[in-house]
């Protein structure tokens, strides 16, 4: 017969010792040895399960904790995995081609800063990656700039405004995914709630860098690398219409509200369907595409870097971030490390929403400059305040909102980041050139802080809605 030890509950200071040895262990890893932060927090196994046995908790009951907690990552996994697919079909069908090569041709020299923005949000919505974006459209945008004689850092002020508004607004992204997986929302209803925020923000940047703009309308545009991408992109795919039809199916699907996996799956078959019939390729290889991704050398290394991507293998990754996130996460909550670390900062916040909303600002923002990581930032500020916000009876999709607001669209406005450093060295512009310039990412979270303030778009639970959540962890705890 199992003797049922006794269990202790965490003192304050033990939770903050224990919290604070799994941010030193995953930030050193990141910052200084370069290391992937799905690694990273696996590694804080090490730390959090003999810090749980010291309560009392058996080696067996604590993985149980994490497992039960880990199950519920399973749909946004799901998800994650099919964007892979989707993303690899699109390109095989030539759709993220017709929508790069459409925002190309839009450029013009009295809007340029305008188009800048457009071109890469257009690039990044479609591919679901910033860096990619930097990297391809980017670099591009920046050599039409140089040449028209546009200050380096309003060009890449208007590139990186564009770059993560997809990164942040994109159903493909992965960041995207994760602040939906790690607030247990699910990405479609975070997308809508983020257009509340993004939206009038990005309407903003569109006035600024159009104003800003006519003072180059004058300067001429050297179109040599625009053409060379434009030239490879038409060469190698069929552009049209045509092309664009599984991005309208997807968007059809989704505003009937057909569950997001199907939408996504059948997407990326009609993809499938376009890259067979239209592109001539063979079936076989579409579906291999879809699992370790779309390939093609098309001896320009711009163009190359923008289509070479997509494929189940490439979400792998983010697949076992989310797993391991959840897994930590439950030991902690189960254990009460999260309950104990929770309980000053409920007490200092009180009823006010203003105070909690303030505070996820402050977390955010410190947890992004500590880490140097968003996608650290995004687990580390949804695993910390959900359990608050559902005190407060808000719904999931206000803090990852939130999250996405000051995490996502933070990192390049901290000098020392990873994506202020990527963005540096791609751009090959200063950091503090192109900060006062990043409109989108000072706009958003101002507008999103004015939100939580009054209250605007902020969704609560209603009563029925509280009970039956409270039903539902009643039944949990019984079950645990």
């Amino acid at each position: 017969m199992k003797m049922n030890t006794e269990k202790k509950i965490p003192s304050f200071r033990y939770s903050l010792l224990v919290m604070l040895a799994i941010i030193a262990l995953t930030s050193v890893g990141i910052v200084v040895f370069n290391a992937s932060i799905t690694t990273m927090f696996l590694l804080s196994w090490l730390i959090v399960v003999p810090a749980a046995m010291k309560l009392g908790y058996t080696n067996d009951e604590i993985e149980a904790f994490g497992f039960e907690v880990g199950k519920d990552a399973f749909q946004s996994n799901l998800i994650i995995l099919s964007v892979g697919v989707l993303i690899s079909a699109w390109i095989a069908a030539g759709t993220i081609p017709t929508v790069v090569y459409s925002g190309l041709t839009i450029i013009t020299p009295k809007y340029f800063l305008l188009t800048t923005l457009i071109v890469c949000s257009l690039t990044s919505v479609a591919t679901g990656t910033s860096w990619g974006t930097l990297g391809t459209s980017g670099i591009a945008m920046m050599s039409i700039g140089t040449s028209m004689g546009i200050p380096l850092g309003l060009t890449a002020g208007a590139v990186i405004s564009g770059a993560f508004f997809g990164d942040k607004m994109s159903p493909l992204s992965d960041s995207t995914n994760l602040a939906a997986a790690v607030c247990k929302t699910d990405v479609i209803t975070h997308m809508k709630h983020m257009f509340y925020t993004t939206g009038p923000a990005y309407v903003i940047c569109i006035v600024l860098y159009t104003v800003i703009g006519f003072k180059y309308s004058n300067n001429t545009i050297d179109y040599i690398q625009i053409n060379q991408i434009k030239d490879v992109l038409n060469s190698n795919f069929h552009i049209g219409l045509v092309a664009m039809i599984p991005i309208i199916f997807l968007l059809l699907l989704l505003l009937l509200q057909k569950p997001p996996i199907i939408s996504i799956l059948s997407s990326a078959i009609m993809g499938l369907i376009i890259a067979v019939f239209q592109e001539g390729e063979k079936i076989g290889d579409v579906l291999n595409y879809m699992l370790s991704g779309f390939t093609i050398d098309t001896g320009f290394v711009y163009a190359d870097k923008l289509l070479n991507r997509g494929g189940i293998m490439s979400m792998a990754e983010t697949v076992l971030l989310v797993f391991v996130v959840f897994v930590i996460a439950g030991i902690l909550q189960k254990t009460g490390f999260l309950e104990v670390l929770l309980q000053p900062l409920i007490n200092k916040i009180g009823k006010s929403r203003t105070k909690l909303v303030g505070s996820t600002f402050i977390v955010s923002y410190f947890a992004n400059a500590f880490s140097s990581s968003m996608m650290f930032t995004s687990v580390f500020v949804g695993t910390l305040m959900s359990p608050i916000y559902k005190e407060f009876k808000l719904k999931p999709q206000n803090l990852s909102r939130i999250i996405e607001d000051t995490a996502t669209l933070g990192g390049p406005l901290i000098p020392w980041n990873s994506n202020a450093v990527f963005c540096a060295q791609t751009l090959g512009v200063s950091p503090l050139e192109f900060i006062p310039y990043c409109f989108l990412s000072w706009i958003t979270p101002i507008i999103s802080f004015i939100y939580g303030v009054t209250g605007f778009t902020m969704l609560t639970y209603t009563d029925d809605e509280i009970e039956e959540l409270e039903i539902f962890d009643t039944i949990q705890r019984r079950v645990d």
